[in-house]
């Protein structure tokens, strides 16, 4: 059996779909480690397996500490197989340089974009919302962003060449992507598997609902509210606005209130003095989005493909308004499919949709969600991983990334 090191920082949504891997691989007998944020520690516990905190903000952008850089490249070594998220890039770097093999993972369809499904950016999101016709547009855009991208991710290129390690590519994209296998722990149902980029396995969905994240005191009191009158709103604010909610909350608090709709605000407790004290609201810690979703009429949230993926697994709608990131690009695929609309950040406009969607039967999310709710993407991704590391046993191979003379390709069809 491997010994695995699985490196993933960010919120849990960024977490979780790894930690259904790793629990799948963990029961197939291989040793398996957590290394993240602090926050993980408990995700590590509930799995039965060692933690290791790293260092740094939860940023892409943001390069470790030397001590940091020390720890992780330590982990790496003692590993047989690394499985690495966007958010730990110095892991795959780490590898290169110690020759390892690496996984590279993700739930984001934007950590794996092509010219052949141009994904929105921020910035250009809007503009490119207005175009959705337009080929040529949308390639000017996608020029555009993954230039500014390049420069956002400059340290990561600087961290390369201290470590003497080539990057062939991207350091925001193809850069990171394993020659190997790369996961994208996402459904068929928001993503087309025939426009990904070689070597991209779809998965599917990879829902996990660890026991610590669990909260009894918090479900009852979600589940009595639900039980005294119509569904209500579920607002969920993700990423940046978890972080700091202040206007995610007036501005759907107050559209909510011109709507005339309940709604449940999903909030850190330090937060909950933003939400008015009126009987039709009711502000909640953290509950795992299977129990929070399950009763809503809707669900308001900032556009993260976790967040969109149980809605749309549950049937339920949603009103997305994202701010950062990938939210953008997972709220284009959830128009395009019919799973919800993109509200103006006003108050009246975020009104108008909750009393659109009202009028909408949403048949394409009837038709879509159990066949989404059934996926096992954990499963899909631990057999990918187990067939690699049976290819890697076998045949032996060299496990150094080649460089300019583009040999990679010639490797790859050896064991690919």
């Amino acid at each position: 059996m491997a010994k695995i090191l699985i490196a993933a920082k960010g919120g849990f949504g960024d977490v979780l779909p790894l930690l259904a891997v790793l629990l799948a691989l963990r029961d197939r007998g291989h040793e398996m480690l957590l290394a993240g944020d602090r926050q993980h520690a408990v995700l590590a516990r509930d799995a039965g397996v060692p933690f290791q905190a790293l260092d740094g903000a939860s940023e892409p952008f943001a390069p470790p500490s030397e001590e940091g850089l020390t720890v992780l490249r330590d982990l790496v070594d003692r590993a047989d197989l690394l499985l690495a998220n966007p958010l730990v890039p110095a892991a795959v770097l780490l590898a290169r340089k110690l020759k390892k093999p690496w996984v590279y993972a993700s739930a984001s369809p934007l950590a794996f974009a092509t010219r052949a499904d141009p994904p929105w950016w921020p910035v250009l999101a809007r503009l490119q919302r207005a175009l959705p016709d337009s080929a040529a547009m949308q390639q000017v855009a996608f020029r555009l962003a993954r230039s500014r991208a390049a420069w956002q991710f400059r340290s990561l290129a600087d961290l390369a060449r201290r470590l003497a390690v080539e990057m062939p590519g991207h350091p925001c994209f193809e850069g990171l992507h394993s020659p190997w296998l790369n996961l994208l722990l996402a459904s068929p149902r928001l993503v087309e598997a025939n426009t990904l980029p070689p070597q991209v396995l779809l998965t599917g969905f990879c829902p996990q609902l660890p026991p610590s994240l669990e909260n009894v005191a918090a479900l009852q009191r979600l589940q009595e509210f639900l039980a005294a009158a119509a569904p209500p709103v579920v607002v969920a604010p993700g990423g940046a606005d978890r972080r700091d909610p202040r206007e995610f909350v007036a501005v759907t608090q107050r559209a909510c209130q011109i709507a005339g709709r309940r709604a449940v605000f999903a909030l850190r407790p330090s937060h909950h003095g933003l939400v008015e004290a009126e009987r039709d609201f009711l502000a909640l810690p953290y509950l795992p989005y299977s129990q929070l979703f399950a009763g809503a009429a809707f669900v308001v949230h900032s556009g993260g493909i976790g967040a969109l993926s149980w809605a749309a697994s549950l049937g339920v709608p949603s009103v997305l308004l994202p701010s950062v990131w990938d939210q953008f690009d997972n709220t284009r695929r959830a128009l395009q499919r019919g799973f919800g609309q993109w509200p103006q950040r006003r108050p009246e406009a975020i009104a108008q949709a909750l009393a659109k969607s009202m009028d909408q039967s949403w048949p394409a999310l009837r038709r879509v969600a159990a066949e989404l709710a059934a996926e096992n993407g954990a499963a899909v991704a631990a057999t990918a991983i187990e067939a690699l590391l049976t290819r890697l046993a076998v045949r032996h191979i060299d496990l150094s990334v080649a460089g300019r003379d583009g040999s990679i390709a010639h490797k790859l069809a050896e064991y690919l």
